[in-house]
């Protein structure tokens, strides 16, 4: 069974772009590729760049041969790039609250320009960045 999730960057002009990820969006999963590969505004813009998202990975580039049917390990699976789907791009939104109330998911992840925070729905306050977010790489 999948564990949704969004992930939203808030970006320079204030304003919220925002994905839907399917699997694996509880902190120990999404949370921590987030936190551990996705650590700067660069990095988070690219990842929401390709849309809405059937698997994260460490990678969000798509190196060659890679696609839904055969996906490369690491890399992450976009609905709209890797499975041809349409209607997959980020959304955008004024507050983060009109996120929470809209997107519905589990698990909501903000980059707020410096690090990930998350809001485990219903709850309306960040409930997990320093416990669940890890900055050593995994082995």
């Amino acid at each position: 069974m999948a564990t949704h999730s969004s992930i939203t960057v808030k970006t320079s002009n204030g304003k919220f772009q925002t994905v839907y990820c399917h699997f694996d969006g509880y902190p120990e999963g999404v949370g921590k590729t987030l936190a551990l590969h996705y650590n700067s505004q660069e990095k988070a813009e690219a990842l929401i760049a390709g849309g809405d998202i059937s698997v994260l990975g460490e990678h969000c580039d798509q190196p060659e041969g890679h696609s839904f049917c055969h996906p490369v390990e690491g890399y992450t699976i976009y609905y709209g790039r890797d499975r041809g789907e349409q209607n997959t791009l980020a959304r955008n939104y004024y507050l983060f609250t009109e996120v929470l109330k809209k997107e519905q998911q589990e698990y909501n992840y903000l980059f707020d320009g410096k690090e990930w925070l998350c809001v485990e729905c219903p709850l309306t306050e960040y409930c997990c960045e320093e416990e669940f977010f890890i900055t050593e790489s995994s082995e």
